[in-house]
């Protein structure tokens, strides 16, 4: 089908078997002549859209997926084919209910199981009622997880996730998954994963392909729905984009730091945006930067990598957040305590956000916090009652 586009540049499969490929040289015009085939072809579209020049369009054909993309800033056109990816496409929920959308950040003190005060979990309520989930953090934030979707959902009854993201496979953002699955699995609907595993060659951690499958399976009706850079899902009027997936970096050979396989998203509407940047180091935030340039912007932002990684202050100071969430606590935190050599990781820019006054800036050990969406009250303490 894409033989009139003449030998890929590169390709690279993912865990899923879906397969990415890539074309030099090419324009806009290219992009639209290949949406126009995929349509005469029988495809549907299920979402597209521009961005800082780009072009992005994700097409259905039964179970059949074709996602492309084009690339202003390095005039390169992609496309990812599977053959059965589309049958886990989420179904888009309208915009519906009355609830107040609210962010919580999960509590992670310092345990036995979380000796370096880092890792990641963050709900999302929903207008509707229902949640997403990015990650979870350790086995130990289990019970905290179910109990604040029983707080935020008024009981234990009826809760739903409409999809829980994995940013990548490191033990402090999945292994809370584990956890969870085997105790609450049944208590719960769970509509989908979304993930972006990458080739098991490359996957430093192969729990994205061992272990998903189970516990996937233990979710009745739950289904794994595979991430590509440019496509968009929505759920009650908030749109979660997928700003990066890896397979954009391991085409090109694969990274050094097993962190820049993290997926990045970000949740929109027209009153805020929160951007995850899970654990990307700078060569992630670069290739952001560059791609996006301004519309990268977001009101709040997760601070990459605990707040330890590689990427300067010049870089969140770009995206004109006014709250960061870091996922990490104080002596993570602290530019004036050495632990885990974080001085040396990234204390000076730390201390640069923190000092600018410029941001509202939510740490993780203490206590979980909790912002309304589209407020612009501080953030409150929030007690899962755990």
């Amino acid at each position: 089908m894409l033989s009139y586009l003449g030998a890929a540049a590169q390709s690279y499969t993912n865990g899923d078997g879906s397969v990415l490929r890539s074309w030099t040289g090419k324009d806009a015009g290219t992009f639209r002549t290949l949406c126009a085939f995929l349509e005469a072809q029988g495809y549907t579209s299920y979402s597209s859209h521009a961005q800082n020049g780009s072009l992005f369009a994700t097409y259905c054909r039964g179970a059949e997926l074709f996602h492309i993309y084009y690339l202003a800033d390095t005039g390169r056109l992609c496309a990812v084919t599977s053959d059965t990816a589309a049958a886990t496409l989420p179904v888009p929920v309208p915009t519906g209910g009355s609830e107040p959308v609210t962010i919580t950040q999960l509590c992670l003190p310092i345990s036995s199981e979380n000796v370096y005060s880092n890792g990641m979990g963050y709900v999302v309520r929903l207008s509707d009622g229902s949640f997403l989930i990015w990650d979870g953090g350790y086995p130990g934030q289990a019970d905290q997880l179910w109990q604040t979707l029983v707080s935020q959902n008024g009981g234990e009854q009826g809760i739903c996730i409409r999809a829980w993201v994995i940013t990548h496979a490191h033990a402090d953002h999945y292994s809370c998954l584990s956890a969870f699955a085997e105790r609450y699995a049944g208590r719960v609907t769970l509509e989908r994963f979304l993930v972006a595993p990458l080739n098991r060659a490359d996957a430093a951690d192969p729990f994205l392909h061992t272990s998903l499958p189970g516990i996937a399976a233990r979710f009745e009706g739950a289904q794994v729905c595979v991430l590509h850079t440019g496509m968009r899902f929505s759920w009650c009027g908030l749109t979660l984009e997928v700003l990066l997936s890896p397979e954009e970096l391991y085409i090109n050979g694969g990274v050094a730091d097993f962190n820049n396989s993290s997926v990045i998203t970000r949740l929109s509407d027209g009153s805020d945006s929160i951007l995850f940047l899970g654990d990307a180091l700078h060569e992630v935030t670069d290739r952001l930067t560059a791609l996006y340039g301004d519309t990268l912007r977001a009101n709040q932002v997760q601070v990459a990598h605990h707040g330890v990684g590689d990427s300067d202050a010049a870089f969140y100071h770009s995206l004109g957040a006014s709250t960061l969430w870091y996922p990490c606590g104080a002596q993570l935190y602290s530019w004036t305590v050495e632990f885990a050599d974080n001085i040396a990781r990234n204390g000076a820019v730390r201390r640069e956000l923190a000092e600018s006054g410029l941001y509202e800036i939510l740490l993780h050990d203490a206590t979980a916090y909790q912002r309304v969406w589209g407020s612009a009250e501080p953030a409150q303490p929030f007690d899962p009652g755990v």
